[in-house]
């Protein structure tokens, strides 16, 4: 997820798109056996995949399937009374519904039809996942805060208050790094290996000019 959102605002330089987002991947639900028995899981109990069948028109970007470890990085979100989190119901939800794995509908494409072309030109320019992983790492955007500038806005002169954590860059080395270690170790990781791939503000392969992308 976060992942796509740099996608959209640092190479596409738009909002997050939710009917982008649906058109390529699909929500499952996990389960446990007890006794025989499958049971619904209280937490955890969800996944994303990118849809097999459109995985050619996404970028390149084969993410580690393992979460092992994730208790030592467990944290807690604070429920801000000026947007509050929902109410929790109490009732998981025990079946995933068949309209999680239809993306959107035939007549709804035609609102992503320009944004999926443009995605095919990043592609042919070499757009990996690595590269869009290793844009929010080197400009310090904290994965799925609430922040002041879209990636495609943070440009030389501007001011980062509200977007970044800190406005020390990372070393490129500590960026390659933190791509490794969310990518699988057989995925093409050229980009993590020698310098990271992201876009740079103003590059004229870059260009956010929306017009340059029929968007």
């Amino acid at each position: 997820m976060v992942a796509f959102v740099a996608l959209c605002e640092g190479f596409l330089g738009i909002d997050p798109h939710f009917d982008l987002w649906r058109h390529f991947f699909t929500v499952s639900l996990s389960k446990r056996r007890i006794g025989g028995k499958e049971v619904s899981m209280p937490m955890g109990c969800a996944s994303i995949h990118l849809c097999h069948t459109r995985a050619s028109s996404y970028p390149l970007m084969r993410l580690s399937s393992s979460n092992k470890g994730w208790h030592s990085q467990w944290f807690y979100v604070r429920d801000d009374v000026n947007a509050p989190l929902p109410k929790y119901s109490g009732c998981p939800i025990e079946e995933a519904l068949e309209s999680w794995k239809w993306g959107i509908l035939t007549k709804e494409k035609k609102h992503i039809t320009n944004l999926l072309v443009a995605l095919h030109t990043l592609k042919e320019r070499g757009v990996k996942g690595s590269g869009i992983i290793g844009a929010y790492h080197a400009r310090r955007v904290p994965p799925l805060m609430a922040h002041a500038l879209p990636l495609h806005r943070m440009v030389p002169g501007v001011s980062f208050e509200g977007t970044v954590l800190v406005d020390e860059a990372l070393p490129p080395s500590e960026v390659a790094q933190r791509i490794k270690e969310v990518m699988e170790p057989t995925n093409d990781t050229s980009g993590s290996t020698l310098e990271p791939m992201y876009p740079v503000p103003g590059h004229p392969q870059c260009d956010r000019n929306p017009g340059s992308l029929n968007l």
